[in-house]
């Protein structure tokens, strides 16, 4: 379970997320983290929450956001807002380390998403293998409502090889939240 003031480095994509404001501290209205990226670094993949609104505000840096169909640049003092369901995915494009705070709402259980994912490609590295696939297909499996894969073809995907990943023993290093 995470705690305020917690930090999970993911060091397969280059970012550091600090907790500020976790989902029991909000009646689970909110999320918030402080999240750093490296020069170069970039969440794994384009995704979707489907239930929830992802909120960036850049504090230091210059990011580019595709959020749906469109690109954008971000800096400083800059606020992107991502509906929920809209394809996106950040990337620090400058040669300094990016900060930006991040809001969920709702919070559902992304937080433990967050550490069971960062726990596993900091394992696995940067490079894509049949057992990474496996075992974050599986892991995805048990966050439906916070986060998907994109586009459709990768969602079924991941759906498919989940059940494997759960048959061959994989499953998420931190307790998932009802």
């Amino acid at each position: 379970m995470a705690s305020k003031g917690q930090v999970v480095v993911n060091s397969a994509t280059g970012e550091r997320v600090v907790f500020e404001t976790l989902a029991r501290d909000s009646a689970g209205e909110l999320l918030r983290l402080d999240v750093f990226f490296a020069p170069g670094g970039a969440a794994r993949a384009m995704h979707v929450h489907p239930r929830q609104e992802e909120r960036f505000e850049i504090v230091e840096g210059i990011m580019r956001f595709r959020v749906g169909p469109d690109s954008r640049f971000a800096r400083a003092g800059d606020v992107i807002v991502v509906p929920p369901g809209t394809p996106h995915g950040p990337r620090n494009v400058g040669d300094a380390e990016a900060h930006c705070i991040a809001e969920f709402r709702p919070a559902l259980n992304i937080e433990t998403f967050f550490e069971n994912a960062f726990a596993l490609l900091s394992i696995r590295g940067p490079r894509t293998t049949v057992p990474m696939i496996l075992e974050l297909a599986e892991l995805l499996s048990h966050y439906p409502r916070e986060v998907q894969a994109t586009p459709a073809p990768l969602r079924v995907l991941t759906t498919l090889a989940a059940p494997i990943g759960k048959l061959v023993g994989y499953k998420p290093r931190f307790p998932v939240e009802a």
